[in-house]
């Protein structure tokens, strides 16, 4: 039998830190894992649950299995429990070295859950179908339409190298694994490191929550901007990126400045466990029963929202006139 086809999407080492304290004495650690719009959970031991078969699996031409992937993935999880266990549940400061690690795993748990594989999946899906049908058009062009469409100046390579061929961007679309994740993480992870390096702190018998999509990135002043610049990206100076690590701490990553080892209130716990609840894919974990109706409550609208602003803008026009 093949080792290694039962492959995590969430490790189960990261997730072990949800266990619920209570475990009964000879039962298998468990957590408790609820529907993301739900509010009842179910008792659920880490291996069981945020798996795949063969999820990171690169299959050869010849055949063979390629556990390239799920192999620097572990590495990078192992390498992530021990500065836990050794640095952040004692509030030790950290090197350069490992907080650079701490990035890359940030970064990859952003980049290999099923959500995001998706997200980039369908990114190029839609290049790939101009393509596509680029490609159907010429064939059936007839020899005059060829000889104009070859008349038409071809542009130029840019300084970063050649187009990808339709080949090569179908095969980011149908394997998003093998062909995206490893340079996503490798981009993403200097920039990451480059941002103001926080970890909320808290003595709350809950505290933090995670889910199946635990890396969170946010901007709370994106409510003021268009629709359209409203995604999350580095560039802005109010993102912040954030990632539970333990019921007790939580990574938050950040440009306004917000460094080190942080005790927060449990509103403010409360109010993070809010984003990733909100985040999450389909589902969310606790470390014990229950939940906060403040979890599932949208809010509402600001008043200096993009939409009030233009909305009153519009009155007031339609006032004057």
């Amino acid at each position: 039998m093949s080792k290694h086809k039962k492959q995590h999407v969430i490790p189960r080492c990261y997730l072990k830190a949800w266990c619920d304290s209570r475990t009964p004495k000879g039962q298998t650690p468990y957590v408790w894992i609820f529907p993301k719009d739900q509010r009842n959970g179910k008792k659920k031991a880490p291996d069981n649950i945020f798996h795949q078969t063969e999820m990171y699996t690169i299959n050869s031409d010849s055949g063979e299995r390629d556990l390239t992937v799920e192999k620097s993935l572990s590495g990078i999880e192992d390498a992530f429990t021990i500065i836990r266990n050794s640095k952040l549940n004692f509030r030790r400061n950290l090197t350069a070295e490992e907080h650079f690690v701490l990035c890359i795993f940030v970064s990859s748990m952003h980049a290999r859950t099923i959500q995001q594989l998706e997200h980039m999946s369908s990114q190029w899906r839609r290049p790939l179908e101009m393509m596509e049908k680029m490609d159907e058009q010429i064939k059936a062009a007839s020899p005059e339409k060829l000889k104009k469409m070859s008349s038409i100046p071809k542009l130029q390579p840019s300084d970063s190298g050649p187009g990808l061929t339709m080949d090569e961007v179908r095969k980011i679309v149908q394997h998003p694994v093998e062909t995206m994740l490893f340079p996503m993480i490798s981009t993403e992870a200097p920039i990451l490191f480059r941002l103001d390096f926080s970890v909320l702190c808290t003595n709350s018998a809950r505290g933090f929550i995670t889910s199946d999509a635990p890396c969170v990135w946010r901007d709370p002043e994106a409510y003021k901007r268009p629709p359209l610049y409203r995604s999350p990206a580095l560039g802005y100076k109010s993102i912040e990126i954030l990632l539970p690590v333990s019921p007790s701490q939580c990574i938050f990553l950040n440009r306004s400045g917000i460094r080190g080892y942080l005790d927060i209130e449990d509103r403010a716990v409360s109010h993070v466990n809010r984003t990733i609840r909100f985040s999450a894919d389909a589902h969310f974990i606790s470390n014990q029963d229950g939940v906060e109706d403040h979890w599932f409550d949208p809010g509402v609208e600001p008043e200096d929202s993009w939409e009030n602003r233009h909305r009153n803008a519009s009155k007031e026009n339609q006032t004057d006139a």
